[in-house]
């Protein structure tokens, strides 16, 4: 199975399921021409969906070229990787010194980072949406978790404005965000399985 992630400048990114893969994909890179492809990273997180569908734990950011998401799972965890440079090198989040009270996080590299829920998450619950927007370069908003992996049932939301190179804790669960403003107003609405107020 073949999908294509992003073909932004002149180049093709695309998810390869290899036929010894059930649950994960590799991302692989095109050169400028499109003929050859190499591989930028193995074990991309996938699900099946109803109506067959599938999808890839992998997230373009919008605003900046170049830059995506990835939940890599690796020896039975799920770990969120970034890259800068459209797949030639990932690294971890960083994750913050502080909650959002100020308190200081116990949470050191390399053994704690932030992982985000990228399309998709276990938890129903979890709507597994990272915000990013074209008009808002460098603001990336979503649900996750410190830790050494992804937890499905932690949903605290993180924000960064200088695309992913610091963060901060903005809530302590999940929101529905909307950019306004080229990202100046966000507007955050908790999330709840129940409804708030029945209009008749």
């Amino acid at each position: 199975d073949v999908q294509v992630v992003s073909t932004d400048e002149n180049q093709v990114l695309l998810a390869l399921q290899e036929w010894y893969q059930t649950d994960t994909y590799n991302l692989y890179e095109s050169d400028q021409q499109g003929v050859y492809y190499s591989i930028v990273l193995e074990n991309v997180r996938s699900t099946k969906q109803p109506e067959e569908n599938v999808l890839i734990d992998v997230l373009e950011v919008r605003g900046i070229k170049g830059v995506f998401l990835a939940n890599q799972k690796a020896d039975g965890k799920v770990m969120t990787l970034i890259t800068y440079n459209k797949g030639r090198d990932w690294e971890p989040l960083a994750p913050p010194t502080t909650d959002m009270n100020g308190k200081p996080v116990n949470c050191k590299q390399p053994d704690c980072h932030l992982h985000l829920h990228l399309r998709w998450a276990d938890n129903p619950y979890v709507s597994g949406t990272v915000h990013t927007k074209d008009s808002a370069p460098g603001l990336i908003m979503g649900a996750g978790n410190l830790g050494s992996q992804l937890v499905e049932y932690k949903e605290e939301m993180y924000i960064t404005s200088d695309c992913g190179k610091t963060w901060r804790q903005v809530f302590e669960e999940e929101h529905h965000i909307l950019y306004l403003d080229h990202g100046g107003v966000i507007v955050a609405i908790k999330d709840t399985s129940i409804p708030l107020k029945i209009l008749k």
